[in-house]
């Protein structure tokens, strides 16, 4: 059977469900693996042009196929072959720029030489539930503590894989939660600070200065906190014309959500609307009025920085006091 799996960075979620299903159903199948980066096409080619009547089955992958030069002909060739006892997949990554459009998608020539010879799996995580399933499937856990952990770790894939990986060998057949791993969970840099951003909207402010005199990561706490205000402004003017309905009810607000989720789009893609949801709380601390006046107060504080014209930590550390 022939597989093209074409996608952003989940792919890799995609292939490895697929390898491990291949691999369960023959478990003395010959796994060889080839990288279009490395230019290692033609032995690809090698591989499967080799029949042989008496070897095992064979299971051959190639990666990066993005980085094929005119790829419908690399496809056009493979279809001039007789291939026996071999499984296939083929990997064509592609990805979102910071407008959200994709780069280098898969050309639609390729597409005609790909019909009928391959099972095509396309997969995205635009609004990030690919990924947010993934950690509730394999840690067995519910979506606000799969959108918890992604944050904590971060959103890289291969950080995920590695987090879960260690925490499954670690806990066994035990159940997950957050007390049990605390000590062994690698929580990204970037989560710290969400952390603190978070507790100085609620109000909560001596731990985050504390911390930010210890660290001096004060340019990096302007930077998240900036866009929090600017999520949250958003927010709250949705709220405040009545575009979102409700602040309690998740259902209702996935709803509206998706109506207007461009608002909300990253260089990852789409915000998750639950991740979102979180913030709402917040809002009943501001009016849009307020935001505006904290968000242009923090822009101000970043260009006078950048000109030279302030001292980041004084002027930070008391706009954190007036929030």
């Amino acid at each position: 059977m022939n597989y093209l799996i074409i996608g952003d960075s989940t792919t890799e979620l995609v292939y490895q469900d697929l390898l491990s299903k291949l691999i369960l159903e023959t478990p003395n199948i010959v796994h060889k693996s080839f990288d279009a980066s490395l230019k290692e096409e033609e032995l690809f080619f090698q591989s499967i042009s080799i029949n042989s009547m008496f070897g095992g089955k064979e299971l051959l992958v190639l990666k990066r196929a993005e980085k094929i030069d005119k790829i419908w002909n690399f496809f056009k060739a493979m279809n001039n072959f007789n291939i026996l006892n071999k499984d296939i997949i083929i990997i064509y990554n592609s990805s979102l720029n910071e407008f959200g459009k994709e780069v280098k998608p898969f050309p639609k020539k390729a597409r005609k030489e790909v019909e009928g010879n391959f099972k095509l799996i396309e997969v995205s995580d635009k609004d990030g539930s690919t990924i947010i399933n993934y950690i509730m499937n394999t840690l067995n856990v519910d979506k606000f503590t799969a959108i918890k952990f992604k944050d904590m770790v971060g959103g890289d894939l291969s950080v995920i894989r590695q987090e879960i990986h260690k925490i499954n060998n670690f806990l066994g057949k035990e159940s997950f939660s957050f007390e049990k791993v605390t000590n062994i969970l690698t929580i990204s840099k970037e989560y710290n600070v969400f952390d603190m951003v978070k507790e100085v909207l609620q109000g909560k402010k001596e731990n985050t200065l504390i911390h930010l005199k210890k660290s001096k990561e004060h340019l990096f706490f302007l930077n998240i906190l900036m866009g929090e205000l600017l999520n949250l402004l958003k927010l709250s003017i949705l709220f405040e014309e009545g575009i979102i309905r409700s602040t309690k009810n998740y259902n209702f607000f996935k709803v509206d959500f998706e109506k207007n989720k461009n608002l909300f789009r990253n260089k990852r893609g789409f915000a998750h609307p639950y991740s979102i949801f979180l913030k709402l709380s917040l809002i009943e601390r501001f009016n849009s009025d307020l935001l505006q006046k904290y968000l242009d107060k923090a822009l101000d504080i970043e260009g006078r920085f950048k000109s030279g014209n302030g001292e980041l930590d004084i002027m930070l550390e008391t706009f954190i006091l007036e929030i």
